[in-house]
């Protein structure tokens, strides 16, 4: 028997039994396809075109990173499963898409008027992120870098002043919250089950007329536009993390996971001080283009705390998981004590 044939039936038997896939990976260039809602262009966009090059760049290969924004590749919970069925491999992923992975994480963002300002959203990020780091972990799924950006502000068809000017509004909710839903009835809207990517055909069709949303994708998607109102009041920060499924992050090679964590959670704080700084040229982008801004102080700003601090029973088990809500307070009263309250 020649070489030659020797070579080949060797090549077909580890085809067939599997064995070539377990070549070295410093072998070949790993593969990363990963999906945001974040619009083509944007400046989240860019980071994470910088954190794909840094992860080119990683030893045994590198590692090529494929970007697909715009919601392509369908919503949130679309993405979470798209990692588990290994179509995906990671995602820039809200709170409410970590969510779709364990409820446990939904009080760093979902919890009104409970955060005053970003030192407190990211004193309680630093101590809990470790600790849902781990319980994500154990549903097999790896955080890189943990985010946020800025505010939800409240968008809407007319002008909204008081609480009371809500009711009967049609509400845009972000699917997968029964618990949310439920609170949005029981304050007298309706609520609207879309996907961020639906927002701006439905307040164009009137489907809903309240689109609560960061002013950096309001501006993105122009939801201005059919919606020219917003209500200036710091309702919730949108928190999220960059995750890849563990299947994938055990195809890397040590090397390569060390640059892909440690480029991942620098792109994290990229985009997270990026966006706040954008938040205010967004609205002050869209003011330029038409939107009226309805600012709130002195007693509107107490009764849209009072609003909003009346909603907690309701969330606290409803929405958040009553422990970890208990503990997100907990924490927000020692890091107000520390600091003279």
């Amino acid at each position: 028997m020649t070489n030659r044939l020797v070579i080949r039936r060797l090549v077909v038997l580890l085809v067939l039994t599997g064995l070539a896939g377990a070549w070295p990976l410093s072998a070949r260039q790993a593969r990363v396809k990963l999906a945001t809602l974040a619009p083509k262009g944007t400046s989240f966009h860019l980071i994470l075109q910088e954190m794909g090059q840094a992860w080119r760049e990683a030893p045994d290969g590198g590692v090529r990173l494929t970007i697909f924004t715009d919601g392509t590749m369908g919503g949130e919970g679309d993405v979470v499963r798209r990692m588990g069925l290994g179509q995906l491999q990671a995602g820039l992923l809200t709170t409410s898409g970590l969510t779709e992975i364990d409820n446990s994480v939904s009080g760093l963002q979902n919890i009104p008027v409970a955060y005053k300002s970003y030192e407190e959203v990211e004193y309680v990020r630093d101590r809990l992120g470790p600790k849902y780091a781990e319980v994500l972990a154990a549903k097999g799924y790896v955080v890189l870098g943990w985010f946020d950006t800025g505010w939800v502000k409240i968008f809407s068809k007319e002008p909204i002043e008081r609480p009371e000017d809500m009711r009967g509004g049609k509400v845009f909710i972000v699917p997968g919250s029964p618990g949310t839903m439920e609170i949005a009835r029981s304050i007298g809207t309706q609520p609207v089950e879309l996907e961020p990517t639906d927002v701006l055909v439905s307040l164009q069709t009137g489907l809903v007329n309240i689109a609560p949303a960061p002013p950096i994708y309001a501006l993105a998607a122009q939801f201005y536009q059919p919606a020219p109102y917003m209500l200036d009041v710091n309702w919730l920060p949108l928190s999220g993390a960059i995750v890849m499924s563990q299947k994938s992050w055990d195809r890397l090679t040590e090397g390569q996971r060390e640059v892909v964590k440690t480029s991942a959670s620098a792109a994290g704080r990229k985009l997270t001080d990026r966006a706040r700084i954008e938040m205010q040229e967004s609205v002050d982008a869209m003011v330029k283009r038409g939107l009226k801004v309805q600012s709130i102080e002195g007693e509107l700003l107490e009764e849209w705390t009072e609003f909003g601090l009346g909603l907690h029973p309701q969330i606290r088990g409803g929405v958040v998981p009553e422990a970890e809500f208990d503990e997100i307070m907990r924490l927000l009263a020692e890091n107000r004590e520390s600091n003279g309250g």
